[in-house]
């Protein structure tokens, strides 16, 4: 396997600040821009019907006003009657800010805050280029290999073996305390006990065959569809070289990693899955 020239476009999907400048060499964790988006939680409050007053009467009745900051059941509106005896009140459903007051229809739109956006280089190298407001180039000499299918999103860390071949299965019994934050490569499988144990274990990443599509679905605790993975809140990144069941890894590749061993991989399992225009991959920078 001969290495190549890796670029990667490093961005965030909106106007931010960049912390890099060219020139600089990046480090997998180097922050290279910040920036916010706007939620997509948002609620819309029927207020005359909270207040049970006419619409067009909700504005008699509003304390908080377009702009302002609300929290989680903070009050909003309020009537009362029956000489203050009855009180009605309308309740923020989340914390964010009110965006639209209607007073004809007796509506008001909450949105949540906006969401900060971060980006890190993810692979260590030179930055060759920047994108004012957004984002910047890294570029790095090392190998790229493809799996066919994974989960979990940007990681790193030093690999190491927890199998002796490719055609080895990798079980609990293979996860060690030391494997903490390390990527490690299995061989034909990887079962759900192991897949368990690894994050138990503070394990970054695995590299392996394959996996049982069941047991996949047990630990994720739900199917995969059809779509783009990588956003899967399990805590590890699983990249499988071959696809579901048991599969062994090709002797070449196995060896080829093997010699990589203790050497610092980044690895991602975003894949997508329809059309297979994207794939996950493991980077081995030099």
């Amino acid at each position: 396997m001969e290495p190549v020239t890796i670029i990667k476009e490093r961005r965030i999907p909106t106007s931010g600040n960049v912390y890099v400048e060219i020139g600089q060499h990046a480090k997998p964790d180097t922050l290279i821009a910040k920036g916010t988006v706007p939620s997509q939680e948002i609620y819309e409050l029927r207020l005359h019907q909270s207040l049970n007053v006419n619409p067009e009467d909700v504005r008699n009745h509003i304390i908080k006003y377009v702009g302002d900051t609300v929290t989680k059941d903070e009050v909003v509106a309020i009537a009362r009657s029956f000489f203050g005896r009855h009180t009605r009140v309308a309740r923020s459903p989340i914390n964010g800010i009110i965006e639209v007051f209607s007073g004809s229809a007796g509506r008001m739109i909450i949105r949540g805050h906006p969401v900060p956006v971060e980006v890190y280089a993810h692979i260590p190298g030179k930055v060759t280029e920047i994108f004012p407001d957004e984002g910047a180039v890294i570029e790095v000499e090392g190998y790229r290999l493809r799996g066919l299918f994974g989960v979990g999103g940007e990681t790193h860390g030093s690999l190491t073996l927890a199998v002796e071949s490719g055609d080895t299965p990798l079980t609990s019994s293979d996860i060690k305390p030391d494997h903490q934050n390390k990527i490690i490569l299995g061989g034909s499988v990887v079962t759900l006990d192991a897949l368990r144990e690894a994050v138990k274990q503070g394990v970054k990443g695995i590299i392996v065959g394959g996996v049982d599509q069941k047991d996949l679905t047990y630990f994720l605790g739900y199917e995969i569809g059809l779509g783009v993975t990588g956003l899967e809140n399990v805590d590890i990144t699983l990249i499988l070289i071959e696809g579901f069941g048991v599969n062994p890894i090709s002797r070449e590749i196995f060896n080829f990693l093997e010699r990589c061993s203790d050497d610092l991989v980044c690895i991602d399992g975003t894949t997508q899955i329809r059309s297979r225009t994207q794939r996950p991959e493991i980077i081995i920078p030099i």
